[in-house]
Parts: structure tokens; C-alpha cells; sequence
């Protein structure tokens, strides 16, 4: 008896330190979507879907606008269960892995992985945790891409709020301003150097693609004051001067690029020739890059289907600059881009 009780023994002392071993190991960042995940904050507080006023949901999420009486910085950082792998206290391995714990697509406008949920094919991306290398930049970064190289997650310094295609967050299915805790000191010292998400907030590392480079190249927007919300519609600029919705068809026009394809197709160098866009600046990186879509159709997205597809949604995915079913993330390819600003019959 004796000598069978000793291997029992020990063989429930191995149980009991692997139990211990486990417990000790810190917990898996979990997605908002997943089982298991506890946050201080509901789907509500970040993504209103009750509320009618921007004011609703401003600063209710863990990024940014924090004060005494907050409890945002434990959502993110573990002060003493951190893995022993991490940085900065966070779940993840890294900033970015960290991010994508709960920006992980299953919301259907998150910037990762959403295209491949949802039965799509990624062609190009803006690769984080993996690269140094800046396509069109003079200069590599001095370590691998990461969400906080764009993104200003505490919103220290960030470019002024603009209306982007995911911009409906409200019940009364109003349109958003946000600045995407997008930084105004990217890839630079100068706090405010990037006031607005423009061409120049792009060329801040894609420098050799800017038409002021040493090198041959589009021209594009040199004002650090113009940027997505400065592209105007002709009968938005004359007649109507607030946003509304629509695409023209029913007489309203959009103000900036956000919620609308018309946005896409530059007037013509002679005012009002075009009865869609006038812009007398030269055009954004984000006119000719962005979410791919039909820009001769009308824009037509549910943030919250999981079929985009299926319901013919225009663009289809609004995952941009993250990832894109297009090749160098473009609104569209082959000469079909180019013919949205340059006429056939004009061509000289």
C-alpha cells in the first residue's frame, strides 16, 4: 500500500503545481466580442447607439479625456498581472498586438482582419509589428510600424475632428466628427506640425511621394491647413454650405469626403465645368487612396452587416488606411482611376 500511495502522491503534487503554474500565468487580452472579456465599459459607452448628441459618447471610451474621478487606465494597462513579455504594462506583446485585443474586426469597422471575416481578400496594407521600411519614404522608422506611430492613444496631440466614411455612430444616425486619435506630430517633434489628416500628414513619412519631393510625382495639396473635410461639391459650396446627406441625385451634396463617392472626381481646371467636385487645391493622397469603391455610384454602407458584400455596400469595407482589397490601397484600379479626374474627351 505504501508504495502505491507514494506515486498517487506525487503524481497529485504535479496536478497541484501545474494548477498553480496555470493560475499564475497572466489572462489573454480578449476582444470585445469575446466570452470572458470584462471591461468598466459597455458597447454603448464607446459606440453609442441610443444616444442622439455627439456629447453622448465623446470621451466615454478608455482614450483620452481622463480626470480623478476616470477609471480608463486600467482597461488597457495591468499594473501588477502584466505578461512578462509585454511593454507598458498592456496585454499584448506588443502596442499594436495590444490595440488589436479589442480593435479586431469582429465590429465590422475595425482596421484589421474585418476584409478576411467577412469573406473578403486583403491585397495591401499598412504592415504593423513587422516592418521598418516606409514605402515612398526617405527614411526608414527606427523600429517595426506599430499603431501608436499614426494614432495618438491617450489623444495628447491630435489632428482637428473631420468626417470620415464610418462616421455614423448615433442613433438619430447623425454624422460624427472625429480625429481617430489620429497624431498631429507624426513622425516629427512638432506637436502640432499636422493640424488636419491631409496629403501633408501622409508625406510626413511618405515624403519621396509628394509632388515638393526631389522626385518626379503627382502633384498634391502643399497646404498643411487643407485636408478631408476641404474637398467640396460645387452645389454644396453654392447652394447648400451644411452638410446633408445624399449624393447629388436628390439635390443635397456633401461638404468634405466623408459619407459620399462624389468626393473622388476632381473638377475640371475651369470652375463649375464639372457639376460635381470643385477643389481649386491640388488633390489629397486620399482622393486617389482610400477605401476601395464604385466613386460613379452613390455611397451606401451598414457598419454593423456582416455581409457587405452580399448587401452590395459601396465601398464594401471601410478598413482603409489598414487594409484594402486593392493593390497600394487605391479607391480604384487601371485607368478607371485616372479617368475619374481626367476626362477622355479633355486628354490632349
Amino acid at each position: 500500500m505504501m508504495d502505491r500511495a507514494r506515486p498517487m502522491a506525487a503524481a497529485a503534487a504535479i496536478i497541484g503545481l501545474l494548477a498553480l503554474g496555470i493560475l499564475a500565468i497572466p489572462s489573454a487580452a480578449f476582444a470585445f466580442s469575446d466570452p470572458g472579456f470584462s471591461s468598466p465599459f459597455s458597447c454603448n459607452q464607446c459606440h453609442s447607439t441610443s444616444g442622439t448628441s455627439s456629447a453622448d459618447w465623446e470621451g466615454k471610451g478608455p482614450h483620452g479625456f481622463y480626470a480623478a474621478t476616470s477609471s480608463k487606465c486600467a482597461v488597457c494597462h495591468t499594473v501588477h498581472r502584466a505578461p512578462a513579455d509585454g511593454v507598458l504594462l498592456l496585454a499584448g506583446s506588443t502596442v499594436s498586438g495590444s490595440c488589436l485585443s479589442c480593435h479586431d474586426g469582429t465590429g465590422g469597422t475595425a482596421p484589421y482582419d474585418a476584409i478576411e471575416a467577412r469573406g473578403g481578400t486583403v491585397v495591401s496594407d499598412h504592415s504593423v509589428d513587422s516592418t521598418t521600411a516606409v514605402p515612398g519614404g526617405s527614411m526608414g522608422l527606427s523600429s517595426n510600424l506599430g499603431c501608436n506611430d499614426c494614432h495618438s492613444v491617450h489623444r495628447s496631440n491630435v489632428v482637428a475632428p473631420f468626417y470620415r466614411d464610418s462616421g455614423i455612430a448615433l442613433a438619430a444616425q447623425q454624422l460624427v466628427a472625429s480625429d481617430c486619435l489620429l497624431r498631429s506630430d507624426v513622425n516629427t517633434s512638432t506637436n502640432d506640425g499636422f493640424p488636419v489628416y491631409g496629403a501633408q500628414w501622409c508625406a510626413s513619412c511618405h515624403d519621396e511621394r509628394h509632388s515638393q519631393s526631389m522626385k518626379i510625382n503627382h502633384p498634391v495639396a502643399t497646404s498643411f491647413s487643407v485636408g478631408y473635410g476641404e474637398v467640396t461639391t460645387t452645389e454644396g459650396l453654392a447652394g447648400n454650405p451644411t452638410r446633408a446627406y445624399g449624393d447629388g441625385s436628390d439635390g443635397t451634396y456633401f461638404v468634405g469626403m466623408g459619407q459620399t463617392n462624389a468626393g473622388y472626381i476632381m473638377a475640371p481646371v475651369t470652375a463649375s465645368a464639372d457639376g460635381r467636385v470643385e477643389n481649386r487645391q491640388d488633390p489629397l493622397c486620399q482622393q486617389c487612396h482610400e477605401d476601395s469603391r464604385d466613386v460613379t455610384a452613390a455611397f451606401r454602407a451598414d457598419y454593423s452587416d456582416p455581409d457587405p458584400i452580399g448587401a452590395g455596400y459601396n465601398p464594401r469595407y471601410l478598413t482603409f488606411p489598414h487594409q484594402s482589397t486593392n493593390p497600394n490601397l487605391l479607391v480604384e484600379t487601371d485607368d478607371n482611376l485616372c479617368l475619374n479626374c481626367h476626362l477622355v474627351t479633355e486628354l490632349p
